[in-house]
Order: structure tokens, then C-alpha cells, then sequence
């Protein structure tokens, strides 16, 4: 691995957990218009003042709302595609936005991109990717892939309480993989709804393993049960969105949060931030 790549990681990877906690904010370009993202800056400092290790930004949003991650010494993961949006024909027809090379000028320690296995453009995606995880390698630019299973593929668009875990872990496991194949230092993914079949997914992948949220609970603590059940598989930390920028506190629920991730906290230590 080249020095750059080393020095970024060791920014968005806590160094003494060696775990993540990334926080997405990019879902103004694929999903139908949220209000809790019209104030934009407003919600991001509150992710920052819960003090998660990187927030995920599009280009356009990172160019005018970087003070914060700057303020509060945040990093930036940069999402370099996108072109699929929640209202078009095909989410799979998705393409670049911006080059790695871009993504350094504007600050980012890692970028992030999106495929699907098991979809007629399946070879289009892993071909982007690829190709992507060969910039990376020469800018020494980490790489996050998230692989969502086919099966799912809806859902992950849809609103949060339709979101569902995957039925098959055995999709869950091979999308991981292929992933790591094309050349990602970091995998996205879903948990598998039960420890046994998720560790059989952690084992599988070569590199480290983070977690989106997946289904609306409502309630923080089933959130962080969830989250404390991952990281005892051996999950390398949590990329979260919608379950915790649209919870009523934001800050208190990112640093219960990493009570869990970082601290090895239990639940009922972590819920103490919440309540």
C-alpha cells in the first residue's frame, strides 16, 4: 500500500479502535427531497459535533459546506458517482461525477462508489469500480465500495421504513467479496439480521468491513443493538444516513454511537448519551 493511502486511512480510522464511524450526507443526489436535509450546514454541524471520524459528501455539497468538517476536524469521503436518481428509469445506470483526482483538490481522504451484483448492468458497475480502485491506487486515494445485493436494490432508495435485511446472507457475503476483488480498501454493506451469518461475511472479506444502517427502527437502541451485534463480528465500524441525521438529536445519537464503535461500550452505556 502506498504512504498516501496509509496516511488517509489512519485519518478516517480511529487509531485506537481501528474502527470507523462515517455518517452519510449524500443522499440529495439519488433520493426524492428530504426537509431534513434543506438546512444542509445546519445538519452537518450537528453530525460534527458528534464527533464521527468522516462525513460523506457529493462534490457540489462539499465545495459549499466544507467549513464545518474543517471546524471541527472532521474528514471528508467524497462520493465520485451518482448519476442514478430515485425517479429514473433504472437505478443501476449509474456513472462517474468527478475524478479522483478532483476529489483530492477538494480535501477528501477517501472516496466512495456504488455497484450492483446480479443486475443486467452488473459488468458496467464493476468496470467503473475497477477502473476507479486503479485511480486510487495512483493518487493513493482510499476507496470505499458499497455493493448492494440486487434483491435489495429498491429498498435502498426507498423510504426508511420499507427498508428490509437482506433475505439471502450468502448474496450478502459474495457482494462483499466481489467488491474487494474490484480493488476497494473498504466494503459497504448490509448487516445479515444475525451474528452467525454475518461473521461468515466478515470472514469472507479481505478487507475491513462497515455497516449501513439498513431498516428504520425508530428506537436509538435497537439502532445501536444492531451496531454493538456488528462490531462483535468483527465489523470495521458503521456508515450511517438517514437514522441518524433524521433522529430528533443528531449529536447525542453520534456519540452514542461511538461509545459503541470505539469504546466497546454496551448498549445501556451507550444510551446514556441519548437519554
Amino acid at each position: 500500500m502506498k504512504p498516501g493511502k496509509e496516511i488517509r486511512l489512519a485519518r478516517i480510522f480511529n487509531p485506537k479502535s481501528k474502527r470507523m464511524v462515517l455518517i452519510t450526507l449524500d443522499h440529495g443526489i439519488c433520493i426524492n427531497p428530504m426537509m431534513e436535509l434543506s438546512d444542509m450546514e445546519g445538519v452537518l454541524r450537528k453530525v460534527v459535533a458528534g464527533g464521527p471520524d468522516a462525513v460523506l459528501l457529493t462534490p457540489g455539497m462539499a465545495k459549499r459546506f466544507y467549513r464545518p468538517l474543517v471546524e471541527g476536524k472532521v474528514s471528508l469521503m467524497l462520493r465520485i458517482d451518482g448519476t442514478a436518481t430515485s425517479i429514473g428509469p433504472d437505478l443501476t445506470n449509474d456513472e462517474l461525477i468527478c475524478s479522483v483526482e478532483n476529489a483530492l483538490r477538494l480535501g477528501a481522504d477517501a472516496v466512495a462508489t456504488f455497484g450492483v451484483i446480479g443486475v443486467p448492468r452488473e459488468a458496467q458497475l464493476s468496470h467503473k469500480n475497477g477502473f476507479v480502485a486503479e485511480a486510487c491506487d495512483l493518487w493513493g486515494m482510499p476507496l470505499m465500495i458499497e455493493m448492494i445485493p440486487a434483491e435489495i436494490l429498491e429498498h435502498q432508495f426507498a423510504d426508511r421504513a420499507e427498508r428490509k435485511w437482506p433475505k439471502d446472507p450468502e448474496v450478502v457475503k459474495y457482494s462483499a467479496r466481489v467488491a474487494a476483488e474490484l480493488g476497494a480498501d473498504i466494503v459497504k454493506g448490509y448487516y445479515t439480521g444475525d451474528k452467525d451469518s454475518f461473521k461468515e461475511v466478515i470472514n469472507y472479506c479481505p478487507v475491513p468491513y462497515v455497516v449501513l444502517s439498513g431498516p428504520a427502527s425508530g428506537d436509538p437502541q435497537v439502532l445501536l443493538q444492531f451496531i454493538r451485534d456488528a462490531m462483535d463480528c468483527g465489523a470495521a465500524g458503521v456508515s450511517m444516513g438517514r437514522n441518524v441525521w433524521a433522529y430528533k438529536d443528531p449529536t447525542a445519537l453520534v456519540r452514542a454511537i461511538r461509545r459503541i464503535v470505539h469504546d466497546d461500550a454496551s448498549v445501556e452505556e451507550a444510551m446514556k448519551e441519548i437519554v
